[in-house]
């Protein structure tokens, strides 16, 4: 998100007052809200199950929060936050179809009311960033666009391996696919948006093949 904040534009108003837009707060403040749901519940299920809280989890588990967190400039940041609100979005979407523990459909609820508006704010932080896509600023959207992909797919894996093993069925072609269309509609208000989706259809795709074990 600093990344993404020095690159929003200030705009002096006519009283001569120099004013910083506030769409990166919002949205890192939306994002913030999240985590620490996601915290609470985490302690209250410690809490009152200490018997399972006490096995060991898989360390891949935690590979999801490292994905998104090196960029190389800002295009990179902002290619990687349209694509981390959509996969996000789609493991949460997993979570409540697969999982009935009443905590945390509660959650998964509440944080659905503000989808809407983090989704939003992801666009126009990543529009302006991004710019007009042609040459190698184009090859360079494209090329994050697979590389960050691929990498929350794989990260993902894990959580859903997890999840079967403990009896649940994962229908991982419908999320992938999921994912693919949250995808295709964050970059399609983008400039140059037809131009990427031969990537986006790769993506949808790959649902029948390999992909939804990722």
């Amino acid at each position: 998100m600093p990344t993404l904040l020095r690159s929003e534009q200030a705009i002096l108003d006519p009283d001569g007052f120099l004013r910083q837009p506030r769409g990166a707060v919002e949205h890192f403040r939306l994002r913030a809200h999240r985590a620490i749901a996601w915290m609470d519940l985490f302690i209250f299920f410690r809490e009152r199950f200490p018997g399972p809280a006490q096995r060991h989890t898989p360390d891949a588990l935690y590979s999801m929060g490292q994905v998104f967190g090196s960029h190389g400039d800002e295009v990179e940041a902002a290619v990687d936050l349209l694509i981390r609100e959509c996969v996000m979005a789609e493991i949460e979407e997993i979570l409540s179809r697969t999982l009935t523990y009443p905590p945390l459909q509660m959650l998964l609820q509440t944080l659905r009311e503000t989808d809407p508006q983090r989704s939003a704010e992801a666009r126009r932080l990543a529009a302006p960033v991004l710019g007009d896509l042609s040459g190698g600023r184009l090859w360079k959207v494209r090329t994050r666009l697979v590389t960050t992909s691929t990498r929350a797919l794989l990260a993902a894996k894990p959580l859903l391996d997890e999840l079967e093993r403990g009896g649940l069925k994962v229908d991982r072609t419908r999320a992938a696919r999921g994912f693919a269309r949250r995808l295709e509609e964050a970059i399609s208000e983008l400039p140059a948006a037809s131009v990427l989706q031969s990537i986006l259809r790769q993506l949808a795709g790959s649902a029948d093949g390999d992909a939804p074990r990722q």
